[in-house]
């Protein structure tokens, strides 16, 4: 957004030109703290800004002709009226001083960067960058994945960025502001409590593998990557329980891989530069003493396999594209294989809404993982940005996701005998139930199948129309009956979204409803549950407290990697 100097900011700016306040030789020669501290007794509290403004014209080759622009763009004047006014500056011979340049910059700096530093800060800014870019250029051509030269360069990479957001983190106007903002913004306090409430619902597992990343596995042409990541996901976990950063030299890998390096991850808007996914929006839970560590472990497992394994496949990706004959570095050509590629991955795209992603990802539990699911689902059909090449590309996955799928679901029920339902306006569809439980062995897929079941019109006794299947007693009703009671099309929809409320949301839909979403009676105790005891928990006493459930160590496994387990009966 352009900078505007308030009406009587310019005034004042304008009055200290004509008196002689402002001197151009002088204004050059403050540090830049000083410079800011004079113009704040003209401009008060743009001064900042105003140096900024002249400290980015201090960078061109021109330096007189930089500081007439910033004059003419700070004050507005007329030619006529400037003439005498910017006459020194015309006559300016002095040059910068390259040894006190960062000191000089430091508005100009705290700008780009958003944050202010000091001229210390700014000397391991320089420093850091220049050892990055010696790093960078330092990589053999052709030098293989995690090679020696690659990870220096990527372990440079992404300490710098570390050391770019701690000072963010650590800047008094950042902090100043962002307590403001959650004092006096109810939203902010909701959006920061759904976060941590969020993320310590989804602790205690791995669970990535067989939700997020359940189509990688299930599409059989990437099973591969889906095994590695399996292996790799372990990994993370022991070292995050001893003590190691285990982030770091993932994100090190992919910030030194060929596609980084070369701009296609960007050009295809690749998620792999991301700070955390949908399940872990707030780290915060990682300071509590003593499981702050477990909670560590998962959300590195989280996050680590997410962006590994979204790397991996870009990679695939983009060589397919590229035999194509598609640019990859042209972003119009490329969005689609980013896109498709972070939707296999669990992260789907919400479009506009990215702006509110903090808010609905407070109200939702996974908004961007359920978009996903949709894309797979409906092989990017309805996507206009998605070539002939990502189409194809989504419609064998989808064949592979169906057969794979297809085929534990006749194994189990064969193992099972009537442990499958195979009507999809049932919430068993997709599922294997054993007693009370049921296991989704679909990745989250199977329940947008019984929605758009449900609200599309089936036949039923030789009868179009709108019907669900209940997941205990097996009834088939008619929505839309008419009848006092009875379920209408858009109760389904309303209950469905119900279900994907995120923890915060769903305690005050309980509250306001007066009973829990399975109808039972809300108590403080259960609903401080819902809101913070981690799921795999919850899970746990469901399957202890139910005689008729599945067995309770298989049950906690499968739902420890992500194949959730729900036990209730009739």
């Amino acid at each position: 957004m352009a900078f505007c100097l308030p009406r009587e900011s310019t005034r004042k700016f304008l009055e200290a030109l004509k008196e002689g306040k402002i001197v151009p030789e002088k204004l050059i020669d403050m540090t830049s703290a000083e410079r800011r501290a004079f113009l704040e007794k003209i401009v008060g509290e743009n001064a900042a800004e105003v140096n900024a403004q002249l400290e980015a014209k201090i960078l061109l080759k021109d330096q007189k002709r930089g500081m007439v622009t910033w004059a003419k763009k700070i004050s507005g004047i007329s030619e006529a009226t400037k003439r005498d006014l910017i006459s020194t500056i015309e006559r300016m011979d002095k040059i910068l001083d390259p040894k006190s340049e960062q000191a000089f910059l430091a508005d100009l700096v705290a700008k780009r960067l958003g944050t202010e530093i000091t001229f210390e800060e700014a000397k391991n800014i320089s420093t850091g960058i220049k050892e990055v870019i010696v790093l960078k250029e330092a990589i053999p051509e052709g030098s293989p994945l995690r090679s020696k030269e690659r990870i220096d360069y990527g372990l440079a990479e992404s300490l710098f960025r570390d050391y770019i957001n701690e000072l963010k983190s650590k800047d008094p106007r950042n902090i100043s502001a962002k307590t403001k903002e959650f004092i006096t913004s109810p939203r902010k306090i909701i959006t920061e409590i759904g976060g941590i409430t969020k993320s310590l619902l989804s602790t205690l597992d791995n669970s990535f593998l067989g939700r997020q990343g359940y189509k990688m596995f299930a599409s059989i042409r990437n099973t591969d990557i889906w095994a590695k990541s399996f292996i790799n996901s372990w990994k993370i976990i022991g070292k995050e329980l001893v003590g190691y950063d285990a982030m770091t030299p993932i994100k090190a890998d992919i910030f030194s891989r060929p596609n980084a390096l070369n701009g296609k991850y960007k050009a295809g808007g690749y998620d792999v530069g991301i700070k955390f996914e949908e399940s872990f929006p707030s780290s915060l839970p990682g300071r509590i003493p003593l499981l702050g560590r477990v909670f560590k472990a998962a959300e590195s497992a989280f996050n680590g396999t997410a962006l590994r394994m979204r790397a991996d496949y870009a990679d695939r990706v983009i060589a397919k594209a590229e035999k194509y004959g598609i640019d990859v570095l042209n972003p119009t050509e490329a969005i689609g294989q980013g896109k498709l590629v972070n939707s296999m991955t669990g992260r789907g795209s919400i479009g506009r809404l990215e702006a509110f992603s903090n808010e609905i990802n407070a109200a939702v539990f996974s908004v961007r993982f359920f978009k996903s699911n949709f894309d797979v689902l409906t092989a990017h059909i309805l996507d206009p940005k998605m070539g002939r090449f990502e189409k194809v590309e989504a419609a064998k996955n989808l064949i592979g996701i169906i057969t794979t799928t297809s085929a534990i679901l006749w194994t189990a029920n064969q193992l099972f005998p009537d442990s499958v339902e195979t009507d999809p306006r049932s919430a068993n569809f997709g599922k294997i139930r054993i007693g009370d439980t049921r296991f989704d062995v679909s990745g989250g897929m199977a329940s947008l199948i019984t929605l758009a079941s449900r609200i599309m019109p089936t036949i039923h006794n030789g009868e179009w129309g709108f019907y669900s299947k209940s997941s205990t007693t097996g009834k088939i009703t008619k929505l839309n009956s008419g009848k006092w009671g009875s379920m209408t099309v858009l109760d389904v929809i309303n209950n469905y979204w119900q279900g994907k409320l995120s923890p915060i949301a769903g305690v005050l839909r309980d509250v306001f409803k007066g009973t829990t979403y399975s109808g039972q009676p809300i108590t403080p105790q259960g609903l401080a549950a819902q809101a913070f005891v981690p799921l795999p928990v919850q899970t746990f006493l469901e399957l202890k407290n139910n005689p008729e459930s599945a067995n309770l160590l298989l049950s906690m496994i499968l739902e420890g990697l992500g194949i959730s387990a729900n036990t209730y009966s009739k």
